[in-house]
């Protein structure tokens, strides 16, 4: 444009510039194709360890096998301590019954003291899940059980035991592979290669 020529002057600064309506300025209001939608977020994953960490049922029986089989010696001398000849075969029906409840009393207080004590201590493990490698650790932070929780965990597990072993055998179909005495004390068993003493949060590299 020549001086003295009618019109509207350049702008000197570019912020000055005319720009397009807004109504057609792009945004992240703007609608978008049916085929463009943004996927909703992602779920956090639920707490715990990932399903490759969890001990499998096989290896969890051969522990507590091993834990019961201790167990039965220590109750079968604490029995004879006491003048309880558990083992002895059984004249007639009542003395079967009545030997019967002498071996359970001292078992079932020797496997409480038992587990109560070995997994509320800082590793988690009985001495069979030791030999196994696996441990038993509270299902959202990884850390050991309090003792009141493991005594719960104990006595749950003799009524896990009483429908023909089915509390035990629900591990076999559940998502965390979690007994009736793991849903109860909320705790799951977990291979010791994967979660060496430590939380959920430090596992083996």
């Amino acid at each position: 444009m020549t001086e003295g020529q009618p019109g509207r002057p350049e702008p000197d600064d570019p912020d000055d510039r005319p720009t397009r309506p807004p109504d057609t300025l792009p945004g992240p209001t703007a609608p978008l194709p049916a085929d463009r939608y943004a996927p909703p977020p992602a779920m956090p994953p639920a707490g715990g360890p990932p399903p490759g960490a969890l001990a499998g049922f096989w290896r969890r029986l051969a522990g507590a096998l091993l834990d019961c089989l201790l167990v039965g010696i220590i109750a079968s001398a604490i029995g004879a301590l006491f003048g309880l000849d558990t083992f002895t075969p059984p004249a007639d029906q009542g003395d079967r019954f009545r030997i019967q409840a002498n071996l359970t009393g001292p078992y079932i207080l020797v496997e409480l003291v038992y587990f109560t004590y070995f997994h509320a201590t800082s590793a988690g493990q009985s001495i069979g899940n030791k030999i196994m490698g696996i441990r038993v650790l509270d299902v959202a932070g990884g850390r050991p059980l309090p003792y009141v929780r493991a005594f719960t965990r104990a006595l749950m597990s003799n009524v896990s035991a009483l429908p023909c072993f089915l509390g035990f055998f629900w591990a076999l179909w559940d998502r965390r592979q979690q007994t009736w005495h793991d849903m109860v004390a909320d705790s799951v068993v977990v291979k010791a290669s994967a979660y060496p003493p430590g939380e959920f949060g430090r596992p083996a590299r």
